[in-house]
């Protein structure tokens, strides 16, 4: 399993075989029925970003797609190092696959920000942009409510059989893993909203208001769980009630930020969100409902994976799966700030040059931006792994467990720079089908490849993550560089 490790070398070179493709002005561009050819007018007024405009916008959008693993490393580190030694493992191997459902639950409505940040990018009229801001904040609010429901109903019995009761300490695991789902699910409609706001200030280019929110978030987050877990001992409970109050401030903070950035006067959060909410009224959800089914299939499929990977940890014991719940909660905020830089960066600024010759040039400086921020993340991530185990928990065996995956962790973060690229710019051209249809191979792929595999220790599940990760960046690249040609 070792051998696939040197292919990780082809993203290096993807960049420049990226700037040899010759572009074809006499191919007709690519036309998606929701969005409509940009004006001439307007093509000309648009000016091309350059790799510095893209840096300065993509390094604060990174808050849209970081605020919840964040959150839940926050819950993580603080509950580990609050409990006992004889604890640790036990609260930690809990918020795997209680971090997991809940983080999963929100991911699944990722369709919202992306339509959001893509037709609001393609709008200039202030009346439309406001009702798509409308669209996507009521859309949200809903889905929030139903998942604050359903989350709370099928935490026990799914995370009952998402854990199995065969391995040392798996029924204190699930009953502590529910209890954190249950009171975290209580400020799901309060995430989505901030979340569909983050998006339309992302989609209007500024990416420096969120930033705001997501301080006041995680400071709320630092504090209740000072307080409820660590002078308390709420442990996992604690937890989670500091992270739900922590997204109810988000959104109370976004709301503002929105109501000042989107070009109307009120300032008041409550008036904001009721304007939106009379405004919504007026619209039709057909657009946002083509998203919707390519993006689901996304979301599905990379939940499927992780859920496959946290399932056969769990089979190994609690130490095993605390060490897994750490490793794929660094994972997924290192790639989730690729998601950012590349994928979001590119739905914000490639729809206003449709049509133009500057769409190559944009997707080699999308690259070059995504090249760099993964190794960055990649040996961030590994040195976490390797050396930075007691920042999340007291317990030895934990931490030996975390430094053997070091390698594929730092592997897996790596080659999701090329696949966050070109996701991005598959999103931001339109290319649905595409998306819909890769994602549905690969979340059939990828768990008979763990099954096939039959792996018996940790190291082997994120072994096999890695070989899979290879082959979504090499079609991922494949298809954004012919999508490119024809924009």
């Amino acid at each position: 399993m070792r051998r696939p490790y040197a292919i990780i070398a082809a993203f290096a070179s993807t960049a420049s075989g990226f700037a040899t493709v010759p572009r074809r002005h006499a191919t007709k561009p690519l036309q998606h029925p929701l969005r409509a050819a940009p004006a001439e007018a307007d093509a000309t007024e648009t000016p091309e970003p350059t790799l510095r405009d893209l840096a300065s916008f993509a390094g604060p959008a990174v808050v849209l797609w970081i605020s919840g693993p964040l959150l839940t490393l926050i819950d993580t580190s603080a509950v580990g190092l609050a409990s006992g030694a004889k604890d640790s493992a036990l609260e930690i191997a809990a918020l795997g696959p209680g971090g997991s459902v809940c983080d999963g639950a929100t991911y699944f409505y990722t369709f919202l920000n992306i339509a959001t940040t893509n037709f609001l990018a393609s709008e200039t009229e202030p009346e439309k942009r406001e009702q798509v801001v409308a669209r996507g904040a009521t859309l949200a609010l809903r889905n929030g409510l139903l998942a604050l429901i359903w989350l709370r109903l099928i935490a026990g019995p799914f995370l009952a059989v998402f854990i199995g009761g065969q391995a040392s300490g798996a029924l204190e695991v699930q009953k502590r893993a529910a209890t954190y789902v249950r009171v975290r699910a209580l400020g799901a409609p309060f995430l989505l909203l901030g979340n569909a706001l983050t998006a339309a200030l992302l989609g209007a280019k500024d990416s420096a208001a969120p930033l705001i929110a997501l301080a006041a978030s995680a400071g709320t987050n630092i504090l209740g769980d000072f307080v409820a877990v660590g002078l308390l001992g709420r442990g996992v409970r604690g937890a989670a009630e500091a992270t739900a109050l922590s997204q109810v401030v988000q959104a109370v903070v976004l709301a503002r930020l929105a109501a000042k950035k989107l070009g109307t006067s009120d300032a008041k959060p409550l008036a904001y969100v009721r304007r939106l909410l009379r405004t919504q009224r007026r619209l039709e959800g057909r657009s946002f409902a083509a998203f919707a089914g390519p993006v689901l299939v996304l979301v599905f499929s990379k939940l499927l994976s992780f859920g496959v990977m946290t399932f056969t940890a769990a089979r190994f014991g609690s130490v095993p799966l605390a060490a897994h719940q750490l490793t794929l909660t660094i994972f997924l905020l290192a790639s989730l700030v690729l998601d950012a830089v590349a994928g979001q960066t590119a739905q914000a600024f490639l729809p206003p040059l449709k049509g133009r010759t500057g769409v190559q040039k944009l997707g080699r400086r999308l690259l070059k931006l995504s090249a760099g921020a993964a190794l960055a993340s990649s040996i961030t991530a590994g040195a976490l792994a390797l050396r930075g185990a007691r920042l999340f928990s007291g317990d030895p065996a934990v931490a030996s467990e975390l430094a053997a995956v070091a390698a594929p962790l730092a592997a897996s973060v790596l080659l999701h720079g090329a696949i966050a690229h070109g996701e991005g710019v598959c999103l931001a051209t339109a290319d649905l089908k595409f998306v819909g249809a890769s994602y549905a191979v690969s979340g059939v792929v990828f768990p008979a490849l763990v099954g096939l595999a039959g792996p018996n220790a940790l190291r082997g599940v994120w072994d096999a993550f890695v070989v899979f990760q290879i082959a979504r960046a090499a079609v991922l690249q494949l298809r954004a560089r012919h999508v490119l040609r024809k924009y």
